[in-house]
């Protein structure tokens, strides 16, 4: 009997993870689309004088790599990329920024400033 209710909870979970994998499903949301990357008309760094590194946390997915840099690239100035691996977001600006801007960018994300620094190059 033990066994019996063994194999069903497998098969139950095997089938749960191929429906979650076909539809796409992420930590983002089983059903949300992708987020449409948002693009920075200048991407030449030599006109962003001030460069960031920052730590977020709560990123799990390159969907959440995505809402994230959408959060940091949708204001004027900045030019954003974020490694998901290491959590770690290269901010490129054209003026300076506190850690608090940063922080306000990422305010209406699911994510996380828990590091912020002005790199010297």
């Amino acid at each position: 009997m033990y066994i019996f209710l063994i194999a069903a909870a497998i098969c139950l979970l095997v089938a749960m993870t191929i429906k979650k994998l076909r539809q796409g499903g992420n930590c983002c949301g089983e059903h949300e689309a992708t987020a449409k990357k948002v693009c920075v008309s200048d991407t030449d760094l030599s006109h962003y004088p001030y460069r960031y590194e920052a730590l977020i946390e709560g990123m799990v997915c390159a969907n959440c790599v995505r809402n994230a840099e959408n959060a940091f690239n949708s204001n004027d100035g900045i030019f954003a990329s974020i490694e998901l691996r290491t959590k770690t977001a290269a901010i490129y600006s054209k003026h300076r920024l506190e850690r608090r801007d940063a922080a306000a960018m990422l305010e209406n994300t699911t994510y996380t400033l828990t590091g912020f620094r002005e790199v010297e190059e």
